[in-house]
């Protein structure tokens, strides 16, 4: 049996598989599959388009979940990796079109079943989750980049776009005034609003770090992995300490954080 729900106010259906693999279903929700659930969401994606082409003759045709579809998945209920529920996630953007899936920690109750885990996972594994996600949909990352075999969870320390720029130093620093925009998605702190203005600067001048500046852009973060008009790192690259150099103080993870990402794609 397959769930659907739907938003009124967003008009938004969401048919929600749960767990990240089929093999987790199996364990802990053997009434649902991977099939039945991927059939609904092939029949609301085909109803989607078919709404679609039909306004697109008469206005007047009935809109049919107009926002598009979701999905849910429960994080950190079985031992499943990041690297499973992300490939996931991106099959189902790929197959079906999604417009989103969310991420939900896992939350133990009394008297839970045995197979459960007793502890909730870190609150942020789901704000990671959320950042990886974005840079799949936006960014032109694979899965495979973010987590790699030997690190197939992302790192709570560090966001997965910053993460991926350390392991990855030899690609580093990009010129911001010649690197195409596939290049400077790619560096820690410049998000997709930001790479777009910077393309339209640069038609004018040359970019400065002032001009970055006025962006407001995370500099400390930046510096190390560009070079301006005005600046090029000298062995910043390659520091040992790099990490530390560019990572923020730690702070109490704020619900609005992932919020305000998602609007603007800053990562």
């Amino acid at each position: 049996m397959c769930v659907v729900a739907q938003d009124p106010a967003h008009q938004l259906l969401s048919a929600n598989i749960e767990l990240p693999t089929d093999g987790d279903l199996k364990k802990l929700a053997p009434e649902k599959s991977f099939a039945v659930t991927g059939g609904t969401m092939k029949e609301i994606s085909a109803r989607v388009e078919q709404s679609r082409a039909e306004r697109q003759e008469s206005p007047k045709a009935p809109k049919f979940a107009p926002a598009g579809q979701s999905t849910q998945m429960i994080v950190g209920a079985t031992s499943t990796p990041d690297a499973a529920i992300l490939d996931t996630a991106n099959r189902l953007y790929t197959r079906f079109k999604l417009k989103r899936v969310y991420y939900s920690g896992y939350s133990p109750i009394p008297l839970v079943d045995a197979r459960l885990p007793a502890k909730s996972p870190p609150l942020v594994r789901e704000h990671r989750l959320y950042q990886a996600d974005w840079l799949l949909r936006f960014y032109g990352f694979r899965v495979e980049e973010l987590t790699p075999p030997e690190q197939p969870d992302l790192s709570l320390e560090l966001d997965p776009k910053l993460a991926w720029a350390l392991r990855r130093r030899e690609l580093f620093p990009v010129d911001v005034n010649r690197a195409p925009r596939e290049s400077l998605l790619r560096v820690p702190g410049m998000g997709v609003r930001t790479v777009d203005r910077i393309l339209r600067i640069r038609r004018w001048h040359r970019v400065t770090l002032a001009d970055l500046g006025r962006l407001r852009v995370p500099l400390t973060r930046m510096k190390p992995f560009i070079v301006t008009a005005d600046h090029r790192p000298t062995g910043l690259i390659d520091s040992a300490r790099l990490a530390e150099r560019v990572t923020p103080a730690a702070t109490q993870l704020s619900l609005f954080t992932s919020a305000r990402e998602a609007l603007t794609g800053e990562l």
